[in-house]
């Protein structure tokens, strides 16, 4: 049994809400039984991506939970303390709310961080957050390459999937650069 299982078995849930959170079930199904799969983040990545689509929607949610999916990398704990007021869980876990709050002294601009983001991960990198974009690149890259290569095939089906995975990855990276602009203490002199 995993927390989705009880999320999901709600009448409640539109049609779009199942869609999206169905693969997120099979994913906890197929991780929550291998410990060497436990997210460095409270809560993982699974349901804060569940949480965030629940309460910000289907869209805005999915956007919010890749941006993170992105940031679960091997620097996640290096960024997560640079925060001002960073919160690390008994047990070692980042905790991140779903809404984060700008640090009061941003130090790079938000605007040339989105603007930058034409370049999937270029707008994470000025933002101090190299690790980010270069997974974030990473991602957009490969979806957009086996978008092409489906097409290629005449594979339809599959190049409107990774097409739409390419689209989602490269929203979230701009929101990323937003969102890592705006929380970004600035660097001291000295």
């Amino acid at each position: 049994m995993t927390p989705l299982d009880s999320v999901y078995a709600q009448d409640s849930l539109g049609i779009g809400m199942r869609i999206m959170l169905k693969p997120i079930q099979w994913w906890q199904h197929f991780s929550y039984g291998q410990s060497s799969m436990n997210c460095q983040f409270e809560k993982s990545c699974s349901n804060f991506m569940a949480q965030a689509i629940q309460e910000k929607g289907v869209v805005r949610g999915a956007v919010i939970g890749t941006d993170r999916l992105v940031r679960c990398n091997p620097a996640a704990k290096h960024y997560h303390l640079q925060l001002s007021q960073p919160i690390i869980q008994y047990d070692g876990r980042l905790v991140e709310p779903l809404d984060w709050e700008p640090e009061p002294a941003p130090g790079k601009s938000p605007l040339l961080a989105v603007s930058l983001s034409i370049v999937p991960g270029l707008g994470r990198s000025y933002a101090g957050h190299s690790v980010d974009g270069l997974f974030s690149f990473m991602m957009v890259a490969g979806f957009a390459m086996n978008t092409y290569n489906n097409h290629q095939a005449g594979n339809s089906i599959l190049t409107g999937i990774s097409a739409s995975l390419t689209t989602l990855f490269w929203v979230a990276d701009i929101y990323g650069a937003y969102r890592t602009a705006r929380t970004v203490p600035p660097k001291t002199s000295g």
